[in-house]
């Protein structure tokens, strides 16, 4: 990837609006969110010839997207896939534009999270998961039948081994929340959480409390990759691609022989060399945040706060705007929305682009960020980006 440093930027990026129950398809939330980042890059349609997507079952197809925009696209791509697709179809997009096969890629994520098929919840069967997903038959049939059920044992490991405590945790939520408070269009804009309420809150699984899972939502986000020669003729301020490492997957959690690894172990040092850079020259950060638990274990995984000392790290607001890395500055998927961790990837561009400058949602400095994938503990990708 470092042949590739600072090629490739992404000029646009758009949403559509963000409901619990939004009343209309997949398609035309992608389709709304895709027109926004047309119009935010300065294209037009017919100058997008790659489309990507990926979705669990949940979406349409970047085919249909193409169609009702009116485009013959050269390069089509829809895959199965979650929280670290973003950074994996971008990596595709930079590798089909490389080679000549198409010049500019649009790559969104359009779900009715809540109103439709629901990730913890309705829309798919027992059996479906307990076949579909490897492993499944050995933990959904005693009751393991969740992400937030899967995902609390090793975060429970962790914290054992780590001496993370239940406050530890609340320092994640109570600084998304935070940022939330300065995004009018994040669904707990209005709604600060604090410590003392973070702490009286019941779980719903050890540890985790109904502030520390993400958010369901009815949305769609895109986004717009091309090259840099490209972008010049942009309207936007393209973010530059510094280093990536698209996707790193470790064998299945269940048959590891380590479970306290995480793919983003193996992701870190392939993204910083790729990047040229050190976890010290990060200034602010997106990390997936599907639980707060997930965001202190990547802090860890990418050496941005020491090993061991992760919860001293977050408990001393490094995470807020005045931190040493303000992180998930729209709220993230804790209190923003959630569509997969793309809505991240649109909050770290901005922040880079520095369209928030004289308000008090800006990051101070924002040379370099880092935005981080994760689908589970076996599966990573993440991408460090520049003006």
């Amino acid at each position: 990837m470092e042949k590739i440093r600072e090629k490739y930027a992404i000029v646009g990026v758009g949403e559509s609006n963000r409901s619990k129950n939004s009343g209309v398809t997949p398609l035309e939330l992608a389709l709304e969110a895709a027109r926004v980042a047309i119009a935010d890059a300065g294209l037009e349609a017919k100058d997008i010839d790659g489309f990507m997507s990926y979705s669990e079952m949940d979406s349409c197809s970047p085919h249909q997207v193409a169609t009702y925009l009116g485009v013959r696209p050269k390069v089509v791509k829809e895959m199965f896939g979650g929280g670290s697709s973003t950074e994996l179809l971008i990596a595709e997009a930079i590798g089909l534009i490389e080679t000549g096969q198409v010049n500019t890629v649009l790559i969104y994520r359009s779900m009715n999270g809540r109103s439709g098929v629901r990730m913890g919840g309705g829309g798919f069967s027992i059996d479906a998961l307990q076949n579909g997903f490897d492993g499944g038959s050995f933990i959904i049939p005693y009751g393991a039948g969740s992400p937030g059920q899967w995902f609390g044992l090793f975060a429970t490991r962790h914290m054992h081994l780590n001496g993370l405590t239940q406050e530890h945790l609340g320092h994640v939520c109570t600084s998304f929340y935070e940022h939330a408070q300065r995004n009018p269009k994040a669904f707990f804009y209005g709604k600060p959480l604090t410590m003392e309420e973070y702490m009286k809150t019941a779980h719903l699984s050890s540890p985790f409390t109904k502030h520390d899972y993400c958010l369901e939502s009815d949305e769609a986000n895109a986004i717009i990759v091309t090259s840099t020669e490209r972008a010049k003729d942009c309207k936007s301020v393209p973010v530059k691609i510094l280093g990536m490492a698209a996707r790193e997957v470790v064998s299945h959690a269940h048959y590891w022989k380590n479970i306290d690894e995480v793919a983003a172990d193996y992701v870190a040092p392939q993204l910083y060399k790729a990047a040229g850079v050190s976890p010290e020259d990060i200034k602010v950060a997106s990390i997936y945040d599907c639980f707060s638990w997930v965001v202190l274990r990547q802090l860890e995984a990418y050496g941005l706060a020491p090993k061991g000392e992760v919860g001293d790290f977050v408990s001393a607001g490094n995470l807020r705007m005045d931190g040493k890395l303000p992180t998930n500055t729209a709220g993230g998927m804790l209190s923003e929305g959630y569509t997969h961790g793309m809505n991240n990837v649109l909050e770290i561009v901005r922040q880079v682009r520095r369209e928030y400058e004289g308000t008090d949602r800006q990051v101070e400095d924002t040379e370099l960020a880092i935005c981080t994938g994760w689908t589970g503990p076996d599966v990573a990708g993440a991408m460090i980006l520049c003006k």
